[in-house]
């Protein structure tokens, strides 16, 4: 097949051009499609590269034609008329169970799911589950549950690649076997089964993937915890360790490196990890292991803020550092993570420069997200212009992605809103500090960046994005200050907030957020009912987030929650409302029973650390 689709391009780029091979780019696909014979994902990138002028009249250089026609700017041809449409859904996060939860049945759509995960987590108590505080089987609910209630369909399979102009995925499935290796080859080896989907729209909610930032050695020294198999794993490696550590003869600079564990990272993930590991030391294993370990074990949490959950109220980051520094757990804040190292950790004071490495018997990564490469991929076969922030899918105010002629949508941590509104209200918080004229072009003062960040923070609370701002501002502050007298001017401002707002998402990549997408958009489709032209139309609707609140759970039965018009609460208190909102927010019934169950009985009978899950390091090596 591959060799009558090469012949099909040669013969479309190096004819010489003339009365008989005059075509537009329309009948120019069509035909590269017939004479090349190739699924219609790869047709896709053939019509992407051959509409590039430039590209075209490179190649048409070799064969010397006599001239190059320009091909017309390539667009996505959009879905029409009434009647059922096929609706396909990738993921299986907080925003696809929302959407498909919340997707009248008795609307015109046929719905299926593909994700090679065939069940949903209740990610905020990921953490509680690498400790033995709530079981695994707890925080997950089938997938098939909710595709069953409704008469829906589902696959499990990934999708490898996108074509937006033919309206199709490709989806890759491994096949059943018996075997199992963990060897590098066997990725190699196994069996797939690969197959296409259309669609008439695509919801796109395959999440973020974790972001080591070109830290050396991290993939290879160091796990990521956003999966239920990172917590299994970590709850395996946390008891081989005590484990070992229990051995005779062991000496006191090994149990020193075996018990040191570093966990990079002081947002909500990071802060829960540590607290719940805290907790599993000091109210499980000191009661079974040894009393001459507690002094080798050290907890250290490491972060490139001032202070821990740093996204937060400044009342709860200051408090739930104090809260951590009295624990005895250790916080490296100012901290810049050069490297990890199979046994240590070497990192850079942010304000002195000083490098300096700690032992490290496990190390965490819990430091940020990036772009899923099936969305990189979405981007590049979109019309080029379209898709700018090259950090998350850019949608509108109805979470269609730009671009796609309202044939895709995204939704969660894959998925970033268009923001003018916000931007504008940022031009015009600055203008009011430094008393601009309304063109910016007069201003009174210039501005140092402690007073841009005040001026900022008075617009946070009608635009939230504004928050994320003004926590990225610094690298970019200096770029566009005056370098004698380190103050902006407007120009100066407006240049850096692009800048920073490039790199940036609209609304921040928290399970709150993809859960009120995912219900938005399913009450969008249930409102258009499968009206094509409505699904389209700027006239319909639009996505306001509305933000319900932030809880961390810090250790000792303590949390801290910010209510919006309500109160912060912090310590106990907020523990029991951080405990009865994660118990009653569980997806089902059954699973709020489940975690009800788990709560309770890791209160009367402590946590249940034995190592169950996967094999030994011993059995691995054939030790038996």
């Amino acid at each position: 097949r591959a060799l009558p689709r090469a012949h099909g391009r040669a013969f479309l780029l190096l004819q010489p051009a003339g009365p008989p091979m005059a075509m537009s780019c329309a009948a120019a696909v069509p035909a590269l499609a017939v004479l090349g014979g190739a699924p219609v994902g790869r047709a896709s990138s053939r019509t992407r590269t051959s509409r590039r002028p430039e590209r075209v009249a490179t190649r048409a250089a070799v064969a010397n034609p006599p001239s190059v026609t320009p091909l017309a700017p390539f667009t996505v041809p959009p879905t029409t008329g009434f009647g059922r449409k096929t609706v396909v859904v990738l993921g299986s996060g907080w925003g696809a169970i929302s959407f498909v939860k919340s997707l009248e049945q008795t609307k015109a759509y046929d719905v299926i799911l593909v994700s090679p995960r065939n069940y949903f987590l209740y990610t905020p108590l990921l953490p509680g589950a690498a400790t033995g505080a709530v079981e695994e089987r707890s925080i997950v609910e089938p997938i098939r549950r909710s595709i069953a209630q409704k008469g829906y369909k589902y696959y499990e399979a990934a999708c490898v690649d996108v074509d937006p102009a033919g309206k199709k995925i490709k989806c890759r499935a491994e096949e059943p076997s018996f075997e199992y290796s963990t060897d590098d080859d066997a990725e190699q080896r196994r069996a797939w089964h690969t197959f296409d989907v259309s669609y008439d729209y695509l919801v796109t909610s395959v999440g973020a993937v974790p972001n080591t930032f070109g830290v050396p050695g991290v993939e290879e020294n160091a796990m990521f915890f956003k999966e239920i198999a990172h917590a299994s794993k970590f709850r395996r490696e946390v008891s081989e360790r005590f484990e070992r550590a229990t051995l005779p003869d062991v000496p006191d600079a090994r149990l020193a490196e075996l018990l040191s564990f570093v966990i990079i990272g002081a947002g909500p993930t990071g802060v829960e990890l540590a607290a719940e590991l805290y907790d599993m030391v000091y109210e499980d294993v000191a009661k079974m292991y040894p009393k001459r370990l507690l002094p080798f074990v050290k907890i250290s949490i490491i972060d490139l803020q001032e202070k821990i959950l740093s996204a937060y109220d400044r009342r709860i980051a200051e408090y739930a550092t104090e809260f951590f520094q009295r624990a005895n757990i250790e916080c490296l804040l100012n901290k810049q993570v050069l490297e990890v190292k199979p046994g240590s950790v070497v990192m850079k004071d942010s304000i002195t420069g000083v490098v300096e490495t700690i032992p490290a018997g496990l190390s965490v990564w819990c430091s940020g997200i990036k772009l899923n490469p099936l969305c990189e991929k979405i981007m590049d076969a979109l019309p080029a212009g379209s898709q700018e922030n090259r950090r998350s899918l850019a949608t509108d105010k109805n979470l269609r992605v730009k671009g796609s002629n309202g044939t895709i949508f995204a939704i969660g941590d894959c998925a970033t809103m268009e923001r003018p509104r916000s931007m504008a209200r940022a031009l015009e918080l600055f203008r009011t500090a430094a008393k601009c004229d309304d063109a910016g072009l007069a201003c009174e003062m210039t501005l140092d960046k402690e007073t841009v960040k005040a001026a900022l923070a008075g617009g946070v609370e009608e635009f939230p994005h504004l928050e994320e701002v003004i926590n990225n501002i610094d690298a970019s502050f200096v770029k566009h200050a005056d370098a004698s007298t380190k103050r902006c001017t407007f120009v100066g401002f407006e240049n850096m907030l692009t800048e920073v707002d490039n790199g940036l998402r609209a609304l921040p990549a928290t399970a709150q957020v993809a859960k009120q997408e995912g219900e938005y958009l399913a009450g969008f489709f249930n409102a258009c009912d499968a009206d094509a032209e409505r699904l389209r139309s700027e006239n319909e609707g639009k996505f306001e987030y509305v933000h319900k609140g932030s809880l961390a759970y810090i250790g000792k039965n303590a949390a801290v929650a910010d209510i919006p018009g309500f109160a912060i609460v912090k310590g106990v208190a907020g523990g029991l409302i951080w405990k009865s909102f994660e118990t009653i927010s569980q997806v089902s019934i059954r699973n709020v029973f489940l975690v009800s169950a788990d709560m309770i009985r890791t209160k009367l009978f402590g946590r249940d650390i034995s190592r169950i899950n996967g094999e030994t390091n011993t059995s691995r090596r054939g030790d038996k």
